[in-house]
């Protein structure tokens, strides 16, 4: 039987046994039964709120709002009693004398904003979670605005500080060591992956972000197609305060060959009321500007001026206390004059680099009187990408560097429109309680593209032509496919401190034409009481992927003729040899994965709070080009098959602190393995050769630490208005490929190493007012220790540099000064 069906049997099991278990016996009627419900500023539900029920003379009680921000009370006498409400990224509610004859109760819970405007409000503490299912790493307002991650204030920068997460060396994105497009990236619940490439290729700024959530396992059934994990940003909306924040004015500067310009992003933020109690807007704007400095290339030739910028402009309107209508507009801009430059591309062989992506949305929420909720929602991902060379000079691959200018030239555009409707149900008691939720997904993704080649030239170490591939005219192409999907799940409180969450998915699309069911189920244990101390959790669960276009898009790429040449570089060896890569689509099925895991968190002496989690993931029918022509051939067709496997486990090992004025300390170390049996990736241009081989992954990192936090001043007189801050990542070196001049693959894949990565980046921070206003004034010495964290390698081995690493990321000195607002 083929794993993904044993898998989807155990799982149905399971899910059918624990919806249809018994549970003990149901609690006595009520003195009185209060309906609470938790909103936040806006009017808008807060789901998986903490509440803490206090009556005279009684024990607490702890609750969970549902996925409508409502939790029901039974009280047991006729007094006033205390409501204390809490969630991460909230600040504590507190109602110390409810009446006890008020049959409702609303709780407003307000987001933890930049800096808090009234001297009485407290966060909510961080601890354990007893409805938290999936192994979710949350950054909130105080981890984005307080961790010193790297100069570029790109917020993407930031992911890798959570744990099973890696940043490549390309700044590509890893979660839970899968490729980069298996992780569904979410922007206020839609999709803005690349519709072609599945990267995360959409950017905000840091001050619009309110919390961003990383899920690497357990992930509920309303996260579909994406065998990854799960990387959700969610970003603020103003209130009935005008507020205006702005940051980073101040350019940052590194040190490599002196101390250079390096940097200039600054951003505004402006947000308020439209009209007071009922409409609000938002407006977030970001602009980049860098000094990429590369010091192995000619001082003529060693930078690339690069701009980009963001504006994120919000709007909600209250129609009604039962419907909220909200809406945005994410616009992102990219100009890079030498895109792509390093010690091994100088900047004749880059190209020129245009982009612009936009994302308009609308979302309209609606509560029903028995406490059902509904959420619909329609967005459109729009991006144009172009590429042009740097003159016409023959391009020129040498066992070192490129040469000439870049062979391609090519313009596309994309787009994704995407549909989402959740229906969440109200509680049903049967056996214990019951939330349920369904939706549905529809996405239609096209895709065209213009691109014209020139001959590329692969030279030997003397200088002679090896190899010359050429690339017959291809006329403009265009690929479409439409994804729909549908779920349901349940949360199931089978019993005070046992919550069991089954659920299945369905997902079809017009490209692989197969129905796919993936089932999940994932539980929690954790004894009951107020101030629970211990949680178990473990799942398993069948993740489909989503159809990968970019590896449909090769088959559209023509011919290639490939044409080898004697040793004195001037005698062909005739014939040229044609590679084609193709695809026949009624042979493909859908990658997916088989994930379970097992978690533990431990409240321990001192208020630290310590988590184990082990993760096993293995990967299915992933898809790879395979040659025909048998495995040692280095031309011929290439078929897209389903034969690549992937498997990635690790253990990790969490530590967090947090003390008074909510300073933080955060530690985590991750012990991992992610290996493929398909290690190198076949394109139609220049491509790796040689037969298919296993190998780890090139994001691979056996072992890695991360700490980060921010803490008081050690000096009494300087602790109210200074702190430090800082930020700590070690990890293995990642492994990569020896070729030689012919691009075709020497010895075993993955065989080489870069070195370990070391960074160590402390910062101290003063905040003080001026004139009424309240600024951050913020130094960090990012890699003070100047450790030799290479980017580049020169993988050739018929080079005599090889084996040598180059542009190495030196110490870098950054500021940041915040007006964090004076409020109206």
């Amino acid at each position: 039987m083929p794993p993904s069906r044993l898998a989807s049997g155990i799982i149905l099991g399971l899910s059918l046994l624990c919806c249809t278990g018994l549970a003990t016996g149901q609690t006595p009627a009520p003195y009185s039964q209060v309906a609470l419900a938790v909103i936040d500023e806006n009017g808008l539900p807060v789901p998986d709120a903490q509440v803490i029920i206090s009556e005279p003379g009684r024990n607490a009680v702890q609750l969970q709002t549902n996925y409508a921000g409502r939790c029901a009370y039974a009280l047991h006498q006729d007094a006033p009693y205390q409501i204390r409400v809490e969630k991460p990224g909230f600040y504590r509610a507190l109602e110390e004398n409810a009446d006890a004859h008020q049959k409702t109760a609303e709780v407003i819970l307000a987001h933890e904003q930049i800096v808090r405007q009234e001297v009485d409000v407290v966060a909510s503490t961080t601890g354990i979670d007893p409805q938290q299912i999936s192994d979710n790493s949350t950054m909130n307002t105080p981890e984005i605005v307080n961790i010193p991650y790297p100069t570029s204030r790109d917020i993407r920068n930031l992911l890798p500080f959570n744990p099973g997460v890696v940043q490549d060396n390309f700044g590509r994105i890893h979660v839970a060591g899968s490729e980069s497009y298996a992780t569904l990236d979410l922007f206020d619940g839609f999709d803005i992956r690349s519709p072609v490439s599945g990267a995360l290729a959409m950017r905000v700024s840091p001050d619009a972000v309110r919390t961003i959530d990383v899920e690497t396992t357990r992930y509920p059934v309303r996260f579909g197609r994406a065998t990854g994990g799960v990387v959700a940003f969610y970003t603020g909306m103003g209130d009935n305060r005008f507020r205006l924040n702005a940051t980073d004015f101040i350019p940052s500067f590194h040190q490599i060959n002196g101390i250079r310009f390096d940097k200039f992003v600054p951003r505004l933020s402006f947000s308020g009321p439209i009209v007071r109690n009922r409409a609000w807007f938002f407006d977030g704007v970001e602009v980049e500007y860098d000094n990429i400095y590369i010091k192995e290339l000619p001082a003529d030739a060693d930078t690339n001026h690069l701009t980009r910028g963001s504006n994120l402009l919000k709007a909600q309107v209250n129609l009604t206390s039962a419907n909220i209508l909200s809406g945005g507009l994410l616009f992102n801009g990219y100009h890079s004059p030498y895109d792509g430059i390093s010690p091994l591309v100088p900047q004749q062989s880059t190209t020129k680099r245009d982009t612009t992506a936009w994302l308009p949305y609308i979302r309209d929420q609606h509560s029903f009187h028995n406490g059902a909720v509904l959420e619909a929602g329609f967005g459109v991902v729009r991006f144009r990408d172009s590429y042009e060379p740097h003159g016409n000079s023959p391009y020129q691959l040498t066992p070192e560097i490129a040469k000439g200018s870049y062979f391609e030239n090519q313009t596309s555009h994309s787009r994704r429109e995407q549909a989402i409707a959740t229906l969440y149900l109200p509680p049903r008691n049967l056996h214990g309680r019951h939330d349920l939720m369904a939706g549905i997904e529809l996405n239609h993704i096209t895709f065209d593209s213009e691109t014209s080649r020139a001959p590329v030239n692969y030279l030997r170490e003397d200088g002679t032509l090896l190899r010359q591939s050429t690339f017959p005219t291809i006329s403009p192409y265009t690929r479409h496919n439409l994804e729909t999907g549908a779920y349901i799940q349940d949360r199931w409180l089978a019993h005070p401190g046992l919550l069991v969450e089954p659920g299945l998915r369905f997902d079809w699309d017009e490209i692989i034409r197969r129905p796919l069911f993936s089932p999940r189920i994932a539980f929690v244990y954790s004894p009951p009481g107020a101030e629970s101390s211990l949680k178990l959790s473990a799942g398993i669960g069948l993740y489909y992927e989503h159809t990968q276009l970019e590896y449909l898009t090769r088959s559209l790429a023509g011919v290639r003729y490939d044409t080898y040449y004697a040793a004195n570089g001037v005698t062909p060896i005739p014939p040229p040899l044609p590679t084609v890569f193709t695809t026949t689509q009624s042979s493909l099925t859908q990658t997916h994965a088989l994930n379970w895991s097992i978690g533990i968190e431990k409240k321990l002496p001192h208020e630290i709070y310590a988590s184990v989690n082990f993760l096993d993931k293995r990967i299915y029918d992933g898809f790879v080009y395979a040659n025909q022509n048998g495995p040692a051939a280095l031309s011929g067709t290439y078929l897209l098959t389903n034969q690549r496997q992937d498997h990635y486990h690790s253990i990790e090992v969490d530590a967090r602190h947090t003390f008074a004025r909510d300073y933080t300390l955060f530690a985590s170390y991750t012990h991992s393995s992610a290996r493929t049996n398909a290690a190198l990736d076949y394109v139609p241009t220049i491509s790796v050769l040689g037969p298919q081989q296993s190998a780890p992954l090139p994001w691979d990192v056996p072992n890695r630490l991360i700490s980060w936090g921010w803490l008081p001043f050690p000096l009494q007189r300087l602790k109210k208005s200074w702190d430090l801050v800082y930020t700590l990542d070690w990890h293995s070196g990642f492994p990569y490929t020896p070729v030689n001049a012919n691009r075709q693959v020497v010895g075993a894949a993955g065989s080489g190493k870069f070195p370990d990565y070391v960074s160590f980046s402390p910062g101290i921070e003063w905040k003080f007012h001026l004139r009424g206003a309240y600024f951050g004034l913020r130094g960090v010495m990012e890699n003070a220790t100047d450790s030799k964290n290479p980017l580049t390698v020169y993988n050739v081995v018929d080079s005599p540099q090889y084996g040598t690493f180059s542009q190495y990321l030196g110490r870098a000195l950054t500021g940041r000064i915040r007006l964090i607002g004076r409020v109206k």
